[in-house]
């Protein structure tokens, strides 16, 4: 979209209360015209016409089975109107009324068992016991942090999770009110192998080697030397001990930034292989993902390093 004249014809085709409705739900499912009728509570002839205007703009794809139209989604995950409409509508009652009725659909569609519904599109559906939280306390149980150092860690909102898994927790911020609550957090959820340490990622007073594992969970963005804060981690991990970065891929989000009181915009791969390398640490594995619905222009970069022995 080069173009002031294509972006207002844009924005004026997603300003329909019918339209918007129709893209959420084949954004999940290809639904053919009579199906989404029955979701929507609107004759054919005018779900007809809504999609042939969303056809035109490219916004959708069509496929014939028989008598029957399908239609599908064809924008990107990542289109920027999707991310705004999604942070503004995602929780709005009458879509979520849409996609029960269409969840019903679809189980009517393939002679009600729930297993065929999902086939091919589990991940979108929700599971009663799985999420997000419950798979990843439950990954959790193969870790062994030893003594963990957690850059960074706010209030220890991750408490419960990391505490089990090391011999000593470490958490570590320069908030004072931050250290307060999360002081207070470890008393009452009974962590007795928790300490609390007011201070700087950039200079920790703690002795050289004296953690097993060091963690940056989100909390790189905030430094004001990163390079520093990774030469730190170096320094206070043992050889053989690892270090564990999840942070931004860098990005134009000034928003971001602006909100969350972010002093970067994110950081490019080879600059924190470097000052990993520079650390003294051996990348292991990285990985690249778009894990937020809600903001699915970041990308969220995670690197695991060894320590050299």
């Amino acid at each position: 979209m080069n173009d002031l004249p294509a972006l207002v014809d844009h924005l004026k085709l997603l300003g329909d209360r019918t339209r918007l409705r129709l893209l959420a739900l084949i954004r999940e499912e290809e639904l053919s015209v009579g199906e989404l009728s029955e979701i929507l509570n609107q004759r054919q002839s005018t779900v007809s016409s809504q999609l042939s205007r969303l056809r035109e703009a490219g916004m959708v794809l069509d496929r014939r089975e028989g008598t029957r139209s399908f239609y599908r989604f064809r924008g990107s995950q990542r289109d920027e109107f999707w991310d705004l409409i999604t942070r503004s509508v995602g929780n709005d009652p009458v879509l979520g009324k849409d996609r029960e009725r269409m969840d019903q659909v679809l189980l009517d569609r393939r002679g009600g068992n729930w297993l065929d519904q999902v086939a091919g599109s589990l991940d979108r559906h929700w599971v009663p016991g799985r999420s997000f939280a419950s798979l990843t306390f439950g990954f959790s149980l193969f870790l062994d942090l030893g003594v963990c150092l957690d850059m960074g860690s706010g209030d220890g909102a991750l408490l419960s999770l990391l505490a089990p898994t090391a011999k000593r927790l470490i958490c570590l911020d320069s908030h004072p009110r931050m250290v307060e609550m999360g002081c207070k957090k470890a008393s009452e959820e009974g962590h007795p192998n928790v300490y609390f340490l007011r201070a700087d990622m950039q200079d920790v007073p703690l002795e050289d080697g004296c953690v097993d594992t060091v963690l940056l969970l989100q909390s790189l963005q905030y430094a004001r030397a990163p390079e520093r804060v990774l030469a730190e981690a170096g320094r206070l991990t043992r050889a053989g001990g690892k270090c564990l970065l999840v942070t931004l891929q860098a990005h134009e989000d000034q928003r971001i930034c602006e909100e969350y009181g972010h002093v970067w915009r994110g950081f490019d791969k080879k600059d924190l292989e470097g000052w990993m390398g520079d650390a003294g640490f051996v990348e292991q594995r990285h990985s690249e993902v778009s894990a937020d619905p809600r903001a699915n222009h970041l990308q969220v970069l995670s690197l695991l390093g060894e320590k050299k022995v």
